[in-house]
């Protein structure tokens, strides 16, 4: 993390509980800041700790976590949406063209480290608080580690080579800070800690995580089973197939959550049972933004910039009868219509991002994923293809797709529950992380990433080395 960067984090995190307002996004402080406050006031009570805690939830809302730019350009640089507009930067993203000086990449690196400083300040502050409970210590510190292995799982998926199961995943990752910076002494210089420390990190949190938190929670704040899913997707991505399956099926069994009748639903109702977890959004949220995810996915004429559509390879792979990519029905052609496709303007869009107030949440984890990934758990693991084969149907069903066949099992099985991934999850972050821990050519519909291609990660910013004595272009990722 960049001195720079972390103690602008530290300003922020001070801002998100009252106490000083916001730095511009690109200075530099190299000088002691003009307010200094005792960090003993900043944690003064219960009060002043749910502040901070709403701080760092309002963190995942950045531009550089979940308000914009890495959550498009996982659709849009994979086989499912095509970025045709002006800003270069996103350009050179889409064609596989970035530089270690790449802006939007900075954003990425520097927001999720803000939100993992207001973890950390959390974490380390809220246990000295006189006359807290020891139930509300457990509150606070499980959802701000919830927050920061979130933020980490990020982090690991865009500048780490991907986990390989049974191996020593001694590759770097990204640098591990697990306290909060409070002054500024730059006494976080740290090397990139391997890809096997940062999961382990991650893991360690979400346990202890479910170990503090009650199972109620709600869609915006983080409880035991919002953990636990978080948890299933983790195992996911280390191949830890049965506890992956047995926790997906943890959740799908909690009855605050539940597969809505509909694919629509999730976005038309942001309190759907299906939602176990998401960043919520407001029009206050984003004032003056033009880079939030409904500014690129709707048309001009809507109040969007229009920006970004399904790929027509999207489009054409789709099964037949698949309403998560038929253009159709009752409102078709309208925003906030009855599909999730619509047509406008001579040009296809998606309804999951439709308020030009930019006010959608963005939903993070759902009941359909959780069901694919207890599949997928299924096939690769010591379950049953009988059950994979159920809990994938679970999730065609719902599309209006006929259940697979039942003897689909084996490579085929899992390719199925795969394709289902792409269009499930399609315009929601999550297709470009899929298709690099498979391994799998990623093609943005205007080049091609074979595996192995140094740009299937990004590149550690440049900014970030200058300034971190323990890293030097020998810590840079390859090629960059």
């Amino acid at each position: 993390m960049s001195y720079s960067t972390t103690i602008r984090s530290f300003l922020v995190a001070l801002a998100a509980i009252g106490v000083l307002g916001l730095t511009a996004c690109d200075q530099t402080i190299d000088k002691a800041p003009e307010q200094s406050i005792p960090i003993q006031q900043l944690f003064a009570d219960s009060t002043a700790a749910s502040r901070a805690l709403t701080g760092a939830y309002d963190g995942l809302q950045a531009n550089g976590v979940y308000g914009g730019f890495p959550v498009m350009a996982a659709d849009f640089t994979a086989d499912v949406a095509n970025f045709s507009g002006s800003f270069t930067t996103w350009q050179q993203a889409q064609n596989f063209n970035l530089a270690s000086t790449h802006g939007p990449t900075l954003n990425i690196w520097a927001d999720h480290y803000d939100v993992i400083n207001r973890a950390n300040l959390i974490i380390d502050n809220v246990p000295n608080i006189d006359g807290i409970s020891q139930a509300g210590v457990d509150d606070f510190v499980g959802q701000a580690k919830f927050i920061r292995a979130l933020a980490y799982f990020n982090l690991v998926r865009w500048f780490g080579e991907p986990y390989e199961p049974g191996a020593s995943n001694d590759q770097p990752g990204v640098i591990l800070q697990t306290t909060g910076v409070q002054s500024t002494d730059p006494e976080f210089n740290k090397p990139r800690a391997s890809v096997e420390e940062i999961y382990t990190q991650i893991r360690t949190d979400l346990e202890d995580a479910i170990s503090r938190l009650d199972v109620e929670g709600s869609r915006t704040r983080a409880g035991q089973s919002v953990a636990n899913a978080l948890l299933a997707k983790v195992s996911l991505y280390q191949g830890r197939w049965d506890d992956a399956a047995t926790r997906a099926q943890e959740a799908i069994d909690q009855p605050d959550f539940a597969l809505s009748g509909d694919p629509l639903t999730p976005y038309a109702n942001e309190s759907s049972t299906e939602i176990i977890f998401s960043v919520s959004y407001s029009s206050t949220d984003n004032t003056g933004t033009n880079d939030f995810m409904s500014s690129f996915y709707l048309p001009g004429d809507l109040g969007g910039r229009g920006d970004i559509n399904p790929l027509a390879q999207f489009l054409d792979d789709a099964e037949s009868g698949d309403i998560r990519a038929g253009i159709g029905g009752v409102g078709s052609g309208e925003v906030n219509g009855d599909s999730l496709l619509y047509e406008f303007g001579g040009n296809v869009w998606t309804n999951k991002w439709t308020q030009n107030s930019f006010g959608d949440d963005m939903p993070v984890l759902r009941v359909a994923e959780m069901y694919l990934i207890r599949a997928e758990g299924l096939a690769r693991g010591s379950g049953s293809a009988t059950d994979a084969r159920s809990a994938v149907n679970e999730v065609r069903d719902r599309a209006g797709l006929e259940d697979v066949s039942p003897s689909l099992s084996g490579d085929a099985l899992i390719d199925e529950i795969i394709r289902q991934r792409r269009y499930e999850l399609a315009f929601e972050a999550d297709r470009r992380h899929d298709l690099q821990r498979l391994g799998r050519t990623i093609n943005s519909g205007t080049q091609v990433l074979q595996p192995g291609n140094n740009q299937r990660i990004l590149p550690i910013p440049n900014r970030a080395i200058q300034v971190n004595d323990a890293l030097d272009q020998g810590s840079q990722n390859p090629g960059y």
